[in-house]
């Protein structure tokens, strides 16, 4: 379980210039040629600094604003700082070390999930089709608003299309929730999206705003990973060991942010949601925790009650 967008109307268009060329692109193609060209991807990359001004809405439609900072030095080191209201966020990565430490106060609102899981990639839909490829359709060209696209879809609720001139994403779509790409911006030979939005339905989710710059050199020990140890998520602190099945069979996506009361057994006696991307989702992401049964936490050697977050994402097959 991890996270749970407007339905654009997709006019087919055959356009001359181009359709021959489309016609001979499959989609496993197409990702690995728009996924090379995303910065960070290569040692030769230019080491730089991606920064993101978000909007992010909740299920009552409240604004709230938050910042996302990426430092990369490609292949070797990344940093993310984010800040939402009282949540802030420290995440450093070495490929040379192969570790990740963190460090972060309070609660990762659902949306800046979401941004996540949609940041310079479509990644929920990307491991949709990396499960299903015999499923995925051949690539079919289109149009939007005029601009040529080149979609693959498998025929069940998801859909990823690409910028055939750019050869990078313009949008995916997961049943009513579409994530759209556009205004990249170059750092060298790569790329970021200067611009990200996710609908559910017609209503805004997310609004992501970027910058990007070259580096030459970042401080002294920037990307150092310090010797205090790293906070781990909640929902890797604490390991599930039963789940119960849940309806999957309505035709909507969308990531639940719940708060949840374990008693000593392990067993979730309450189950609040914080936030939702689909209301429509909260009925069954409450039942859904409450079938949970989490390893109990011991304190002293006795196991004793705990409260935790839990991001929950409904994606029917």
């Amino acid at each position: 379980m991890r996270r749970y967008a407007m339905v654009l109307p997709l006019v087919s268009s055959f356009i001359a210039a181009h359709a021959q060329v489309m016609a001979n692109m499959n989609y496993s193609h197409e990702l690995q040629h728009a996924e090379s060209l995303l910065a960070g991807t290569t040692i030769s990359d230019i080491a730089h600094h991606v920064h993101y001004d978000l909007k992010l809405y909740d299920r009552d439609g409240h604004e709230s604003t938050a910042t996302y900072d990426i430092y990369r030095a490609p292949l070797l080191y990344t940093r993310v700082e984010a800040k939402a209201g009282d949540y802030t966020l420290t995440f450093i990565r070495s490929e040379r070390e192969k570790k990740e430490w963190q460090q972060y106060t309070g609660i990762k609102p659902l949306k800046l999930f979401d941004f996540e899981q949609a940041m310079d990639r479509p990644t929920i839909a990307i491991n949709r089709f990396s499960q299903e490829l015999d499923r995925v359709q051949e690539m079919e060209p289109g149009q939007l608003d005029g601009a040529p696209l080149l979609c693959a879809n498998d025929q069940g609720g998801t859909s990823i299309c690409f910028n055939p001139l750019l050869h990078l994403f313009a949008y995916a779509q997961m049943f009513n929730q579409t994530v759209m790409y556009d205004q990249w911006l170059p750092i060298g030979a790569h790329t970021v999206p200067g611009s990200i939005r996710i609908y559910q339905d017609k209503k805004l989710l997310v609004e992501a705003t970027g910058t990007v710059e070259a580096v030459k050199t970042f401080p002294p020990d920037f990307m150092r990973i310090p010797a205090t140890p790293t906070k781990p998520e909640p929902m890797a602190e604490h390991k599930v060991v039963h789940t119960k099945p849940i309806d999957m069979t309505q035709a909507i996506a969308g990531g639940i942010q719940l708060a949840v009361s374990v008693d000593e057994k392990g067993r979730v006696k309450k189950a609040e949601v914080i936030d939702s991307d689909d209301k429509k989702t909260e009925g069954m992401a409450r039942k859904a925790a409450r079938g949970l049964v989490f390893e109990p936490k011991m304190e002293n050697g006795q196991p004793v009650p705990f409260d935790t977050v839990l991001y929950l994402e409904y994606y029917p097959w």
